[in-house]
């Protein structure tokens, strides 16, 4: 498999959508590896990633989505949640973000739309990654002190979360988050349930034991060649990876880089800049 595409997000950006990708993104604090592939060699399918940075380039914020529907209904989702954001690029708190997009849903519910999703948040000063897990599979963290794969959920000493509802289900709902330090190897890895529900040679599920099993047999010191190892491991040939379902994996990593003094200045023009041409409300 080819090496996934390297892009530097800029600050202000918000970058995604719902169509075929294997890229790696690298941002003042973590560098990502996202790749998504629509069931059956659609060009769109109904999983969705957006990943965006912050005006003075502190705050990462990351989203993997599995929108039900196809087409069109789809790609109308997928840009609301790109506007939505936009709107909240700045906020360190997501909870106002995660309340957005499930009451956008929700008003859409009539055509059936909700979505599980992951929305995370990394704050760079701090090291502090912030997870809210609406239905969706459980993230899977490397600890590199024990170098083990456990879900996000077990990590000793992160604050305690439920596990929420799916976006557009009720509305007003109170979405929880799981907070904790991202130590500097440690990776997390987040996916669609396409992964999880990929047959096996024996006809079974992978599973999310399985999926462990795997990720323990594979070198985390080289997390870019990671997802390609890991799907070379499912499908020799990679010509069923995607055969039943969307199939979306993000993978990202801490890295060393602090906010320049020039990003520090101009992040307050920069907010301003966004302020007065960011789109109506949708």
């Amino acid at each position: 498999m080819a090496v996934a595409q390297a892009g530097r997000m800029q600050c202000m950006e918000v970058w995604g959508g719902n169509q075929s990708v294997d890229r790696k993104l690298t941002t003042t604090g973590l560098d990502l590896w996202v790749y998504s592939q629509p069931h059956a060699a659609s060009q769109s399918g109904g999983d969705v990633y957006y990943v965006s940075s912050c005006s003075s380039g502190r705050i990462t914020r990351l989203l993997l989505a599995d929108v039900s529907g196809h087409g069109e209904v789809v790609a109308a989702r997928a840009n609301v949640l790109r506007n939505l954001m936009r709107r909240h690029i700045n906020r360190i708190n997501q909870a106002s973000l995660v309340e957005a997009i499930n009451d956008d849903f929700e008003s859409e519910s009539r055509t059936g739309a909700f979505a599980t999703a992951v929305i995370g948040t990394f704050f760079a000063p701090t090291r502090t990654l912030t997870i809210c897990n609406a239905g969706h599979p459980s993230p899977l963290i490397y600890q590199a002190q024990n170098k083990t794969w456990i879900p996000f959920g077990s990590v000793q000493g992160a604050s305690e979360v439920e596990r929420n509802f799916p976006l557009g289900i009720t509305v007003e709902q109170n979405y929880s988050n799981q907070s904790c330090k991202l130590g500097r190897e440690d990776l997390m890895l987040c996916f669609t349930d396409g992964l999880l529900e990929f047959k096996q040679a024996d006809g079974s599920l992978l599973g999310e034991a399985g999926l462990l099993r795997l990720l323990s047999q594979l070198d985390c010191s080289q997390p870019e060649r990671l997802i390609p190892e890991l799907l070379q491991r499912l499908d020799p040939n990679q010509e069923r990876i995607n055969a039943a379902d969307d199939i979306s994996l993000m993978l990202f990593q801490r890295n060393n880089e602090r906010v320049s003094l020039y990003d520090n200045l101009a992040a307050p023009f920069r907010a301003l800049k966004h302020f007065f041409s960011r789109p109506e409300k949708a």
